[in-house]
């Protein structure tokens, strides 16, 4: 017997390590099964494997029948090999096998992609889903018309848009992590300063960019603000696929960020959204609460109330004096600009005062 064939007791310990980690495997697809009411194939028993989000989800009892079938659709629009292969012979993009996981992003599959030396996120639509294609299109219109003559940093620039097969797909910068990735990490109350002043001036500057174009976001969140990696500290507003032309009825949103407000596109819905995430970010909960009901809440807290809950008050109580562009600028902006100034210091007001959008 030669000395590689004796089983040692760590060789044991770790073959029993496997199986269970295999039969727990075995009984989370199972309950997903039962969640979704269907057996899945091979390939979806594979993609779910695959799935942190959705297995991490099993594992704390934290899916429901309705989630599980999100997932189901989800697994199902990931890249097949062949379309991988097919986008790499076309256009030379090599995508990543498994897609990106991060907190709040679960309709649209996201994956590292390489070209070159370059390094970026590819966002793959299936367009055999309700709305996909028309979604990846508008994302791609809002930004070309955003970015074509203004510098517009802080709002997503489609740098590629292609169909491949059933899917259509989108070429985006790489960024880090959301404010929603940030939140899933932070106890409440550990946020600083920073964060909601970068946060306020990201998103009011992209929020500019789009509406000089007659755009209005329409789904401003956590999940929706992007962090640059490292000491660039960048904010940027992603999925565009949900915007809307200003005074039509918005249809894609999450609902109690906007507190109440008609479903009309505008500055002031997107400045409720915002001041909502401002709240969020800070440990104060929006949900099923008013315009007015927030404002006496952080009115209440008086003395109390932290740098992030100031911004969103300020922007709350001018919700009706920003209908355009100079107004937003007038009116909420700078008034951020020199909160910001007198919190944080004049090298961070600098720096966030470049991020307002200038013409090319």
């Amino acid at each position: 017997m030669h000395e590689w064939d004796i089983e040692t007791e760590d060789d044991n310990e770790m073959i029993a390590h496997f199986v269970k980690l295999i039969a727990a495997g075995s009984l989370l697809v199972t309950k997903f099964e039962n969640l979704c009411g269907k057996k899945l194939t091979p390939a979806q028993k594979k993609g779910l494997h695959g799935h942190d989000i959705a297995m991490r989800a099993l594992a704390y009892e934290a899916m429901d029948k309705e989630m599980a079938l999100l997932y189901l659709g989800e697994i199902g629009s990931h890249l097949q090999s062949s379309t991988r292969k097919a986008i790499l012979a076309c256009k030379g993009y090599i995508f990543n096998r498994r897609p990106m996981a991060s907190t709040g992003q679960l309709y649209t599959p996201m994956y590292y992609v390489f070209r070159g030396a370059g390094v970026y996120c590819g966002k793959a639509f299936d367009v055999s889903r309700a709305g996909a294609s028309a979604s990846m299109k508008r994302e791609n219109e809002v930004s070309e018309s955003v970015h074509s003559d203004q510098a517009c940093p802080t709002l997503i620039k489609v740098l590629d848009a292609f169909h491949v097969g059933q899917h259509a797909v989108l070429i985006l910068p790489l960024l880090a992590k959301s404010v929603a990735d940030l939140l899933a990490a932070a106890s409440p109350g550990v946020v600083d300063d920073e964060a909601p002043a970068y946060v306020a001036a990201g998103v009011l500057a992209a929020m500019a960019g789009l509406a000089a174009k007659g755009w209005c976001h329409g789904d401003i969140k956590p999940a929706n603000i992007m962090l640059e990696a490292g000491n660039e500290k960048r904010i940027v507003l992603v999925d565009l696929g949900a915007c809307t032309r200003l005074n039509e009825e918005i249809m894609e949103f999450t609902e109690h960020y906007a507190l109440d407000l008609p479903m009309i596109a505008s500055l002031r819905w997107d400045l409720a959204c915002l001041a909502s995430t401002l709240c969020v970010l800070i440990g104060i909960p929006v949900k099923d609460s008013s315009v007015q009901g927030v404002i006496s809440y952080l009115t209440s807290l008086g003395d109390d109330l932290s740098f992030g809950g100031q911004l969103a008050l300020h922007i709350l109580k001018h919700l009706d004096k920003v209908d355009n562009v100079e107004q937003l600028r007038a009116v909420v902006w700078d008034d951020v600009m020199e909160r910001v100034r007198g919190r944080l210091g004049e090298v961070h007001a600098s720096t966030l005062a470049a991020w307002w959008p200038s013409p090319l």
